[in-house]
């Protein structure tokens, strides 16, 4: 996804300095930090993130730490603004509403994973999801009007199939 590229690149020079995490440690590359003006639904005064790689080693999975909580981490999938599950027009609309960029915006949803007799089932929350102005590094996380987006939207992906 381009615009989550374009957030990810750090400047030449900066000293890299990591956090401790529960999923080992994390880089802090300022490019990659984003600030929510409330932290995502739940956690409302968490509101510093890094935006990592995350522990899948297909990297189809990003990792969304918090700064102000180590132990607060989201597992989070970069969706397409103008093709991927949410229609654009939803997304624009949310742009408008919230003040955001759309030529910046990077959209991610919240993974969840249930462990099941069959395996790990993978779901992503499309109802609500967090929206970055890569440009300005911040974020908030929007809930669409819309019915047709679920909370739990299946995932086609296993612990028993590669995906």
């Amino acid at each position: 996804m381009q615009h989550v590229a374009a957030a990810r690149s750090s400047e030449a020079g900066a000293l890299p300095q990591s956090v401790s995490t529960r999923f080992g440690a994390v880089e802090l590359d300022q490019e990659r930090i984003v600030t929510f003006s409330a932290g995502p639904l739940g956690f409302a005064d968490r509101c510093r993130f890094i935006l990592a790689d995350g522990p899948d080693p297909r990297g189809a999975f990003e990792l969304l730490q918090c700064l102000d909580d180590p132990e607060l981490a989201f597992l989070v999938l970069p969706l397409e603004p103008d093709a991927g599950p949410i229609s654009a027009d939803d997304l624009r609309a949310a742009c408008q509403t919230r003040g955001l960029d759309w030529a910046s915006l990077a959209v991610l949803g919240i993974v969840t994973v249930r462990i099941e007799p069959e395996g790990a089932r993978f779901t992503v929350n499309l109802k609500a999801p967090l929206l970055i102005d890569t440009r300005r590094r911040s974020g908030c996380q929007h809930v669409l009007a819309s019915d047709r987006y679920r909370i739990r939207e299946p995932l086609p992906l296993s612990s028993d199939h590669g995906g």
